[in-house]
């Protein structure tokens, strides 16, 4: 099986899976995947533009118009093509099966901390489980929205579990730092 590859193949799935639902162009496709996917979905208007290009020389979404824009430029519209719609079910089953955990930006700090003074470390790290916790806790005490998709809770209820996870894990972690 191959891997899911990072961003490109998230950003290409997301795009896919934006234009399922009708006709877009790529500024709707960046307004609804926040709306859909909330903060964690930050996805630049660059890689947005640059995958509908891809996926248009590559047959799976066609450029079907330009509208003027609303005090903006032009605004080119898109849809996804029966081809595009298979290879967003190969992205679906590949994303939802492939095991292997991406590479966050904490994980990069962590292998350089050594190059910082070991006490910032901690200091960071501690205001970052401070800020974790909080969130985590406000989290767990927030009531789902009554109208909330089952997609949308299933989304919720995973990030509700890393971040508990990275809670902890902080939690943990934090004495050991103070030993160094």
């Amino acid at each position: 099986m191959s891997k899911f590859k990072g961003s490109g193949d998230i950003t290409r799935t997301i795009i896919l899976g934006m234009l399922v639902e009708g006709q877009k162009h790529g500024y709707e496709i960046k307004k609804r995947i926040r709306n859909a996917l909330g903060e964690a979905a930050d996805i630049n208007f660059g890689s947005i533009y640059y995958g509908l290009k891809s996926l248009t020389a590559n047959g799976l979404v066609d450029h079907i118009r330009d509208e003027p824009g609303k005090g903006s430029p032009e605004r080119s519209i898109y849809r996804i093509t029966p081809k595009g719609r298979r290879k967003l079910a190969n992205l679906l089953q590949r994303s939802l099966q492939e095991p292997d955990l991406p590479l966050h930006a904490v994980e990069v700090g962590l292998h350089f901390m050594d190059i910082l003074p070991a006490g910032k470390v901690r200091d960071i790290l501690a205001e970052r489980y401070s800020m974790l916790k909080e969130r985590y806790e406000n989290a767990l005490a927030g009531e789902a929205p009554a109208d909330e998709p089952s997609r949308a809770s299933f989304i919720r209820e995973y990030r509700l579990y890393q971040l508990g996870a990275e809670v902890h894990w902080l939690k943990n972690l934090l004495p050991k730092l103070e030993k160094k």
